[in-house]
């Protein structure tokens, strides 16, 4: 009779042998659930915080392209007879006026009365025009009247009123700038005086008569 187990018994055995086994598999693999947990938890917090350097990144490099500048201020400053507004001047590759200036504008290639065949305009604000690449004249369009007046009123140089238009001159270079009043308010010019043009070499033959 002792050799005889009942099958009830028999399924006893069988289950607590398997309530034992569980046990200690929970036993075995419970100290690594939280360490996985962890593990989980801080690859997360990286990838999370990767992502967001990323975009913050993108968004930096996509304020390198495009530009703040505030043109209605004119800045302007001359350097050996070269007269430069917002960092660029005659003569300026494309090259450079967009790395200084940025890449937001818009690209035109003809406008009436303009000897030009490229112009690049950044938000109706300044037009930039070019001949074979080569920076040839600079329009800035609704100018601070304040702010040039301190430009032409500390300018040492060459400068010269005609009919409320005002002009700033090189002889070294023959650039010039002019401010003209407009229906649509100051224009502010910076291009070439060559001998077609009028104002000047007006003001140079009244200079040479003074004399």
């Amino acid at each position: 009779m002792n050799n005889y187990t009942p099958t009830e018994i028999k399924d006893l055995q069988a289950i607590k042998q398997r309530v034992i086994f569980n046990v200690l598999q929970e036993i075995e693999n419970g100290p690594r659930k939280p360490a996985f947990r962890w593990r989980f938890v801080i690859l997360s917090a990286v990838l999370t915080i990767s992502s967001i350097l990323f975009i913050v990144n993108q968004m930096f490099m996509g304020d390198k392209h495009a530009t703040t500048i505030d043109f209605t201020e004119p800045a302007f400053y001359e350097e050996q007879g070269l007269f430069y507004l917002h960092g660029v001047t005659l003569g300026d590759p494309k090259a450079k006026v967009t790395k200084l200036l940025g890449e937001n504008y818009t690209t035109e290639f003809q406008e009436d009365g303009s000897n030009a065949d490229l112009i690049l305009d950044y938000g109706g604000n300044a037009r930039f025009y070019f001949i074979q690449e080569k920076l040839v004249s600079i329009i800035l369009i609704g100018t601070n009247e304040q702010r040039f007046d301190e430009v032409f009123t500390h300018y040492k140089g060459t400068k010269f009123t005609v009919e409320e238009t005002q002009f700033l001159y090189s002889s070294e270079t023959s650039h010039v700038i002019k401010a003209e009043f407009t229906p649509n308010g100051l224009y502010v010019f910076l291009m070439y005086a060559g001998p077609d043009f009028a104002e000047t070499q007006k003001f140079l033959e009244q200079q040479d008569n003074a004399d």
